[in-house]
């Protein structure tokens, strides 16, 4: 049931799922972010904070707090394994998994791993996690006011 907090979480955190899209592009390979990593950041975004942060809203500052963490870590885990299945499929045209459909699964958690060690920032990883608390926070105010 759509309400209020549903719809500011999705439109705060699509906001900052674009943000936080443009703040990790020098992190890839000369500069070179795929096409499809704005958009899709912004939609995983959008979706956690409809899903996630919406349907909890109107409880409290402080458990807004957490559902912020949580937020934060959801947005980051499901924007890396977009980015990894991704790459996994990418490589999977190009024939280079020779012992099946698991090699390929297997892969996909093995792209996380090189993905998240090429994200690692500490600047990046707080405003992602201060960020999504912030935003939880301005969503959990508009849970209160406008259930």
């Amino acid at each position: 049931m759509p309400t209020a907090g549903r719809l500011a979480g999705a439109i705060i955190f699509g906001l900052f799922g674009w943000y936080i899209a443009g703040l990790t592009i020098p992190f890839f390979p000369e500069s070179n972010a795929p096409d499809f990593w704005l958009p899709v950041v912004s939609a995983i975004s959008l979706v956690v904070g409809w899903r996630v942060c919406g349907s909890r809203a109107g409880r409290g500052y402080n458990p807004a707090t957490g559902v912020g963490l949580t937020c934060g870590f959801a947005i980051a885990f499901c924007a890396i394994f977009a980015l990894s299945l991704n790459q996994m499929i990418s490589n999977a045209l190009r024939n280079r998994y020779n012992d099946g459909t698991m090699e390929a699964v297997i892969d996909v958690f093995n792209q996380m791993i090189e993905f998240s060690v090429m994200f690692y920032d500490v600047t990046l990883i707080a405003t992602l996690f201060i960020g999504g608390v912030v935003c939880a926070w301005v969503t959990e105010y508009f849970g209160q006011r406008f259930p």
